[in-house]
């Protein structure tokens, strides 16, 4: 299995990670480099990360490259993406990945001197990200979003977005208890640790 995205990516993460603890062997094409960027061009349309190479398949989005591991390999340990939380689980993806999106956005155009309040559509991207953190805080009870106690993918998508976050510095999520919280939880996780964005 051909995995084609840089190891700072928290997309590219969630899925190095469930790799790692599902005992799945790929191999990781740096797209950061100019071999693997080229690469990467001349197969995906998108030019985005993560984009997985495995026997006949092609997947360039994230969220479809964990379905198809999750349903070739099996769920592990992990809480299965089925059942009565399904949706809420559902939303919770779609509020972080926004959260996410919005944020590399900022991170960006930060870079490049831009500023949040430089347009309306800006400011209403930094808000929004804080309307989505606020909904998450309340959301989370003690260190899973389920009282089962186990890990899904919403944890999964949200330990890889606040490390990413307080990586890039984007937020102040170590000022944030229940944040910090969560991070400390699931930080010790080998897997986790072996991912960690350099």
């Amino acid at each position: 299995m051909k995995l084609y995205g840089s190891i700072t990516s928290p997309y590219v993460r969630r899925i190095r990670f469930l790799c790692l603890e599902l005992g799945i062997p790929f191999q990781l094409v740096d797209t950061m480099t100019e071999s693997g960027q080229k690469e990467l061009r001349e197969k995906n349309p998108l030019w985005k990360v993560p984009y997985l190479e495995t026997d006949d398949v092609k997947i360039w989005d994230s969220h479809t490259i964990t379905d198809y591991i999750l349903e070739t390999k099996g769920h592990g340990k992990f809480r299965p993406k089925a059942g009565d939380h399904l949706y809420r689980e559902a939303n919770l993806l779609t509020a972080i990945d926004q959260a996410l999106d919005n944020a590399i956005l900022l991170f960006y155009l930060n870079k490049e001197g831009i500023k949040p309040d430089a347009a309306p559509y800006l400011t209403k991207n930094a808000l929004r990200i804080s309307s989505i953190l606020e909904f998450i805080k309340r959301e989370l009870s003690g260190n899973h979003f389920f009282s089962d106690g186990k890990v899904g993918l919403s944890e999964i998508a949200l330990y890889s977005t606040l490390d990413w976050m307080r990586f890039r510095s984007v937020l102040p999520i170590l000022e944030e208890e229940i944040f910090v919280n969560f991070l400390n939880f699931h930080g010790p996780n080998k897997s986790w640790m072996e991912t960690a964005p350099k």
